[in-house]
């Protein structure tokens, strides 16, 4: 019988004591390993956050365009439905209104009006065309039907800002009407001006009066019935005149620059100065006239000298061109 060793307390204590000398783990060992955990338990929650929010911002934007989309979808439909009510009111294939004729010395335009039904039964149907200039009286005008089933008329006008054209088409006893729309006139046979003055200025007498100098430039193109009839325009006798406080205190020719096919630039240089006061107001105008003897005259620019400065005035009429802001005068 094999007999049991029995080890000393004393002797297993000591071995003990060996082991944590050959491996010592130190307060300061185990805290630094507590403070490692948690600051990468920190990151890790930071970089799922981070993906987290990133997933929430892509989330936001796909849900906010997917919106947009439909939002804009939805406006879209509004616009829809009423092209496709107006089609299916519109009981004319083709229509249209357009400046066939131009008289700008009698101030005359003639406007051709068509249409073309979409159904078309032969003696029983008919077209009256009404216009209107500016908002005022309508005028009935008979239309003639052509071999190819389209209503057409001509009728003379005296220059307006807008023409309105509505067509009524007689099917038996039914009227279908159909507005054809506005159409500008004085504005689409006139020549645009356009033009500025670049004024510099020298102040004496401590700000309460100045010698005016600078450039006046000017730009005439052809109007838009002009181009689609191949019409050129030529100007003679171009000039400018400066007055202030409606007295005339210069007058210059000016020199044409055809630096385009479409337009027309005219320039002056202010070689003497004029003198103004705080108080008064400058006006600039473009003088000249056309081979048919139309005479143009067309306010470039309006100033009012104030408190040592110099303020553009408000145009007559504010509108789109040179015509209707009440700018250009012919005669």
């Amino acid at each position: 019988m094999e007999e049991k060793k029995l080890e000393h307390p004393e002797k297993r204590q000591d071995e003990k004591q060996e082991k944590k000398k050959q491996y010592p783990v130190t307060r300061r060992d185990f805290y630094g390993c507590v403070i490692i955990l948690l600051i990468a338990i920190f990151l890790q929650g930071m970089q799922t956050r981070a993906l987290i929010r990133r997933g929430n911002t892509q989330l936001e934007n796909s849900i906010a365009n997917r919106i947009s989309s439909v939002e804009s979808r939805i406006g879209n439909i509004p616009n829809s439905i009423e092209t496709a009510l107006l089609e299916a009111d519109n009981p004319f294939r083709e229509s249209s209104v357009e400046i066939a004729a131009a008289d700008l010395k009698a101030k005359k335009v003639t406007l051709r009006m068509t249409a073309m039904p979409k159904e078309w039964k032969t003696g029983d149907t008919s077209l009256q065309f009404y216009l209107s200039c500016d908002g005022g009286e309508k005028i009935a005008i008979d239309a003639t039907a052509g071999a190819d089933h389209s209503f057409t008329a001509e009728k003379e006008i005296p220059f307006c800002e807008t023409a309105a054209v509505t067509a009524i088409l007689q099917r038996g006893d039914t009227e279908y009407p159909f507005d054809l729309g506005e159409t500008s006139v004085a504005g689409a046979v006139y020549p645009y001006f356009s033009g500025e003055f670049l004024g510099s200025y020298s102040w004496v007498a401590v700000g309460k009066e100045a010698t005016v100098g600078g450039d006046i430039n000017v730009e005439v193109q052809p109007s838009d019935w002009m181009m689609q009839k191949d019409k050129s325009l030529t100007l003679k006798n171009p000039a400018i005149e400066i007055y202030v406080d409606g007295k005339r205190v210069q007058k210059h020719k000016m020199q044409a620059e055809i630096d385009d096919t479409d337009f027309t630039r005219y320039t002056y240089t202010i070689e003497k100065a004029f003198k103004v006061k705080e108080g008064q107001y400058i006006e600039v105008y473009f003088k000249a006239e056309d081979e048919n003897g139309l005479k143009y005259t067309y306010l470039v620019d309006r100033s009012y000298v104030t408190n040592g400065d110099v303020e553009t005035a408000e145009p007559a009429v504010p509108a789109a061109d040179s015509v209707q802001e009440g700018r250009l005068k012919v005669e």
